[in-house]
């Protein structure tokens, strides 16, 4: 663990500092100057930058802490699986980002292309073994393969469900909430009648599509996990009964 200890200290303390200077500009410091000041481009853009500057610390440190968990660790059977799906969702998200159609792929797309690729900046800082390394290794089991899987749906299902349960259409269903309360109870019930079809027909989908994408990488992670724990029990084998009066 203390190998760990210097990128922590460094990245992640000068991180710390970084966020206490941005809170220190925009609550303490911008009391404390005249109105002419507080209205300049470089003061008013100081706390985003020192904010921006301790995100990307906290990137960078989890960059060096996986890297230096996971380098030669991850075999390259489930490394190049992670990284075509990774890829799949950058592509996958540059579709649904321009496409002329609808504007739901459009919303979720932004956000599976920005998960995606920093994603994929993470991943490529991880080594696999050696080549040949995989050539060791026996293939996934069956229950391997099912431990996987009932993982990645658990994790999939779990967040459709909340996604699903934070964006479904309610009330005033995006329309002004004065214009809303002028409208009788008949065209409330139209509205929101339209507003909950078009939700399950294209929203919805999308959701569960898009909630896929993590639940795909749980899998093919638990299903290594699963084979790295059986391989270790097979080196560590108890000793046969009466092995010790020999």
């Amino acid at each position: 663990m203390t190998r760990y200890f210097t990128p922590v200290k460094w990245l992640g303390g000068i991180a710390a500092v970084s966020f206490a200077v941005a809170a220190l500009f925009a609550g303490v410091i911008t009391g404390m100057v005249d109105e002419a000041t507080r209205g300049s481009v470089l003061f008013n853009a100081l706390p985003f930058f020192f904010a921006f500057v301790g995100v990307l610390l906290l990137f960078i440190l989890l960059i060096v802490l996986v890297a230096m968990r996971f380098n030669g660790r991850i075999p390259a059977r489930t490394y190049k699986s992670v990284e075509r799906l990774i890829i799949a969702g950058i592509l996958f998200g540059t579709v649904c980002l321009f496409n002329p159609w609808h504007f739901v792929p459009y919303r979720y797309g932004f956000l599976l292309l920005l998960v995606s690729t920093l994603s994929f900046i993470l991943w490529s800082h991880v080594l696999p073994p050696r080549t040949d390394y995989d050539e060791t290794l026996p293939p996934f089991t069956a229950t391997q393969h099912a431990i996987g899987a009932a993982l990645g749906i658990a994790v999939a299902v779990l967040l459709a469900i909340s996604a699903i349960t934070v964006n479904a259409p309610q009330a005033p269903y995006g329309i002004r909430e004065r214009v809303w309360n002028s409208y009788d109870e008949a065209r409330r019930a139209q509205i929101a009648e339209e507003a909950t079809r078009s939700f399950t027909q294209v929203e919805l989908p999308f959701l569960v599509l898009f909630n896929a994408f993590p639940g795909l990488g749980i899998y093919l992670i638990a299903r290594e996990v699963a084979s790295t724990a059986r391989r270790k029990r097979s080196v560590v084998k108890p000793a046969p009964a009466g092995a010790a009066g020999d």
